[in-house]
């Protein structure tokens, strides 16, 4: 088997083991989920599922943490004269939305993070992982060493932190519009220097 076989399936277990994690937390509540549950329900044994996690919360974030990883391709992956800034925004979108995602299993993975408090650590450790690869993404793209050149570390902060909130405050306000379309939206501010917004009149201070 070769090494990008075994890569695809590894990620194919990772993916199917995360959805019995979430469709179990969707059912029962995390607290009632044991390691076992989740095996049985993506049809393997405990002792298979340590080979790839050691712990359920660890589990239900596994294809975040992957796509996030990712991200570094992902921004490889856009054409050399494409603008900084663009080229962040479509490699972002690029893996968030990668495979089958779906804006409601990423609801329920937010909602389950604010829930437990033990699986907030594992969604921030997704984007810990997404801003040191789309950091790395962006020193390789412009040609600087992230260890001596701020830039890199900065932008990556800032875009992951804009789609943090945009993710947040797109389940608070309920909106109907597609999540991809509240993430561009934040990042595209984001770009622009978060340009002062028109006062309201009439509001307090």
């Amino acid at each position: 088997m070769s090494p990008t076989a075994r890569e695809n399936k590894t990620a194919a277990v990772r993916r199917a083991v995360s959805e019995a994690a979430l469709s179990l937390a969707v059912e029962c509540g995390w607290e009632n989920v044991r390691v076992e549950d989740i095996a049985a329900r993506a049809g393997m044994s405990t002792r298979s599922f340590s080979n790839y996690f050691r712990s359920k919360n660890e589990a239900i974030y596994a294809v975040d943490l992957d796509r996030s990883a990712a991200i570094r391709e992902y921004l490889r992956a856009r054409p050399v004269d494409e603008p900084l800034w663009d080229a962040v925004v479509n490699a972002t979108l690029g893996a968030l939305t990668a495979g089958d995602t779906r804006d409601r299993d990423l609801v329920s993975k937010v909602r389950l993070a604010v829930a437990a408090s033990p699986l907030g650590g594992e969604y921030l450790k997704v984007h810990a992982v997404r801003e040191a690869a789309l950091a790395t993404g962006i020193a390789e793209r412009l040609g600087v060493d992230a260890d001596t050149d701020i830039y890199p570390r900065l932008m990556a902060s800032t875009v992951v932190g804009a789609v943090r909130v945009a993710i947040e405050f797109w389940i608070g306000s309920g909106q109907d519009t597609p999540l991809s379309d509240s993430i561009r939206e934040a990042l595209r501010k984001v770009a622009a220097g978060l340009p002062e917004p028109p006062r309201r009149t009439g509001g307090s201070l």
